[in-house]
């Protein structure tokens, strides 16, 4: 690697640092190019070298965060009984919401973020495939059979998210969340291992069971 590029990655590095630092102890709204270049340190033109507006590095962090968060859901399973995935994760999940608070709120959308929805859920790819393998998994290994695995992912993500909303507020909190996690994750989980049933609450049957 020839200086000019390891001053490129360098500076592109030290950027998102920047702003990342800066979501983390002001908040979003405080976020712009001119802060960031006068943070570590050069004048805004360099930074729009490497991002062509404040968007494009939120996006660029949002990406990064992602699969941060990603790596560590993963970790936390690792080598572990895939009937105590869902539990494990959750716990991940939420630990990672209050060790980065700035950035969680960058993958929630929260104010002075400036990233649509589409954006947000492309970015959360990899943290949604895993989602369906642990789901799968655990259906696997004890016999359940979720209605739909799309669904369950969907359930589990909003009740994560829910749970690290509140978590992040000062009166309830993470230890709170943390408990409340357990109890959240054991229903879903008994309502997906049981018998299914029909609105009126008789067991379903399949065509050749008639």
């Amino acid at each position: 690697m020839g200086k000019r590029e390891e001053v490129r990655q360098r500076t592109f590095a030290e950027i998102l640092e920047a702003a990342g630092r800066m979501a983390e102890t002001e908040g979003w709204q405080a976020v712009t190019i001119r802060r960031i270049a006068a943070e570590i340190g050069y004048s805004a033109p360099v930074i729009y070298q490497h991002f062509p507006s404040k968007e494009a590095v939120l996006h660029t962090l949002l990406e990064r965060v992602n699969g941060e968060l990603a790596q560590r859901l993963r970790a936390a399973v690792a080598g572990e009984p895939a009937a105590r995935g869902p539990h494990l994760a959750a716990v991940a999940y939420l630990e990672f919401a209050r060790s980065r608070p700035g950035l969680y709120q960058l993958m929630s959308g929260a104010p002075g973020t400036d990233v649509d929805a589409s954006t947000r859920r492309a970015a959360a790819d990899d943290v949604i495939a895993f989602t369906r393998e642990l789901i799968g998994a655990w259906a696997a290994e004890t016999g359940a059979e979720p209605d739909s695995v799309e669904d369950a992912c969907d359930l589990l993500w909003g009740t994560l998210h829910g749970l690290a909303s509140i978590g992040a507020i000062e009166d309830v909190g993470f230890d709170r969340a943390l408990r409340l996690a357990d109890q959240a994750v054991m229903a879903l989980l008994g309502y997906w291992s049981a018998p299914t049933t029909d609105p009126e609450g008789h067991p379903q049957t399949t065509e050749g069971e008639k």
